[in-house]
């Protein structure tokens, strides 16, 4: 296997984690916010920023999007083709008039993804692990288009050994 072709087995894996039973809508909804915060609308699979993305077809908001943003061979296990980590990706972006919403809107939606991410410790594939740790970076609000919006990019690593 390829070191692409470990990063797509990854990002196909966690589209799944995030897209599937017990997945980001599904803690969202375990939430139980008042009033209830709309289901993410998009979960993509993207290698180009969601902006390039949303001039070419229509992104349905809150959206998320799943990317490799690193492989670091370390060679922590000596003799073996590829012995390191993954750095995985996931943006949400959240879409608003009022300025003032998409705060509280966004941290729910990734206390929502760190949950999905919580419960994802463990194997994830015969060569990759998970171990639960993830950092979160959040952007500054800007507009866009007749609305605002704002981003977090949850960062973690998977640990891989072929």
């Amino acid at each position: 296997m390829s070191n692409v072709d470990t990063c797509n087995v990854l990002l196909a894996h966690a589209l799944t984690v995030f897209s599937g039973t017990g997945g980001i809508n599904d803690q969202l909804a375990a939430m139980s916010l008042s009033p209830p915060l709309p289901p993410v609308g998009s979960i993509l699979n993207l290698s180009a920023p969601l902006d390039a993305y949303e001039k070419t077809t229509t992104v349905r908001y809150p959206a998320a999007t799943l990317y490799c943003e690193r492989l670091r061979n370390t060679q922590m296990e000596k003799f073996r083709v590829f012995s390191g980590n993954a750095l995985l990706v996931v943006e949400i972006r959240v879409s608003g008039a009022r300025a003032e919403d998409l705060e509280t809107a966004l941290n729910s939606y990734v206390e929502a993804a760190c949950r999905v991410l919580g419960a994802s410790r463990g194997a994830w594939t015969n060569v990759a692990t998970y171990s639960g740790t993830y950092d979160v970076k959040f952007q500054a609000m800007r507009p866009g288009g007749k609305q605002f919006t704002k981003a977090a990019q949850i960062e973690f690593e998977i640990q891989i050994s072929i």
